[in-house]
């Protein structure tokens, strides 16, 4: 088998795999909102916070998962396949964030449309219970970081990807900038020491 060949198979099966993950990921939502998609197993698990953690966990593998396939194509379609990765990312992450937010002022007594408390309020109710009603609120704001991570590294990711550059291979090259210099200064250093050494 050649290096292209398994290039390909590669690509297919990550490709696969992700796009598996995603699916799964969206009817587990489906699932815990209320619409009965054939995931049954989701309604067994007792607290909703566990629901959608898996929900979290499924989307975001198979997310990373398709973004780091796309990266290894060439040319027009890495850069096609990348936006376009980012772009659903973003897409997802959003209403994400958003509930994080909405759950402030829910759990502190204030009243939103109904269709926005009927977004965070079991979830909000679950995390008091979890927490307490103060320590509810390290929750969302630990809620909102995390969303803010997954909403900004897709897209830097994407913007290296985009444009050709090799993260790993610059932090790498500083690293072995900063140890070099490091030994240089330690050299120099030692250099001083038998200097004085000779002279005493």
């Amino acid at each position: 088998m050649n290096e292209v060949t398994k290039k390909k198979i590669i690509q297919s099966v990550m490709i696969t795999v992700s796009a598996g993950l995603n699916i799964w990921g969206i009817f587990s939502l489906l699932q815990t909102i209320g619409t009965k998609v054939g995931l049954g197993y989701i309604d067994k698990i007792p607290n909703i916070i566990g629901r959608y953690a898996l929900v979290i966990i499924t989307m975001a593998a198979g997310i990373m998962l398709m973004s780091y396939a796309a990266g290894t194509f060439n040319g027009k379609v890495k850069t096609v396949f990348s936006i376009a990765v980012c772009a659903y990312s973003t897409v997802m992450t959003i209403p994400l964030l958003l509930s994080f937010i909405l759950m402030i002022p829910v759990a502190a007594g204030a009243s939103l449309p109904a269709f926005l408390n009927d977004m965070v309020g079991a979830i909000c109710d679950a995390f008091k219970s979890l927490a307490g009603q103060s320590g509810q609120y390290v929750i969302y704001v630990l809620g909102i970081l995390m969303s803010v991570i997954f909403l900004a590294v897709p897209i830097f990711s994407t913007y290296c990807t985009v444009n050709d550059i090799d993260l790993i291979a610059i932090i790498k090259a500083r690293l072995a900038e900063k140890k070099a210099s490091a030994d240089a200064s330690s050299s120099i250093a030692n250099d001083s020491d038998n200097d004085e050494y000779n002279k005493d």
